[in-house]
């Protein structure tokens, strides 16, 4: 028997009671009202009938693994061959952020950061422009014809 069951068959009659009144979906002033008890004394039997139903019921399967959304793109593998002067501007990038060490994987997270950034300058500047274009409505403008 689990700690939490009670021995006592006034107190398990009680409580049985009051479940049965939450599944005909009463108050806890209307079970507190017909039992002749307090709402405290019904919302204590309430927590306790949860905690042993809880107690016996299966923990729930876990949750298949998430899919993949359809709209991203496949991981893709870059190798890129590192010359100096690329070298030394992740060297840069990298001793930009404090207490950074010099190892792969920071190379690595930088070379992404400066190619998002890049993208990122590139994808603002085209909404710019676009932004300040002038929208005509029509490709071509419309030849005027004398009447």
């Amino acid at each position: 028997m689990a700690k939490h069951q009670t021995t006592d068959p006034k107190l398990a009659a009680r409580r049985a009671a009051v479940a049965a009144m939450r599944d005909r979906n009463m108050t806890n002033q209307a079970i507190a009202a017909e039992l002749g008890v307090g709402e405290t004394t019904v919302r204590r039997d309430l927590a306790a009938i949860d905690a042993e139903r809880a107690a016996t019921t299966p923990p729930p399967a876990p949750e298949p693994a998430a899919t993949p959304r359809h709209d991203a793109p496949p991981r893709r593998r870059l190798e890129l061959e590192v010359d100096d002067t690329l070298a030394e501007a992740l060297r840069i990038l990298v001793a930009a952020v404090p207490g950074a060490r010099h190892d792969a994987a920071n190379y690595r997270a930088a070379a992404r950061a400066a190619i998002r950034s890049v993208a990122d300058s590139i994808r603002e500047e085209e909404r710019r422009a676009a932004a300040t274009a002038a929208p005509t409505g029509r490709d071509h403008p419309r030849a005027r014809v004398a009447p």
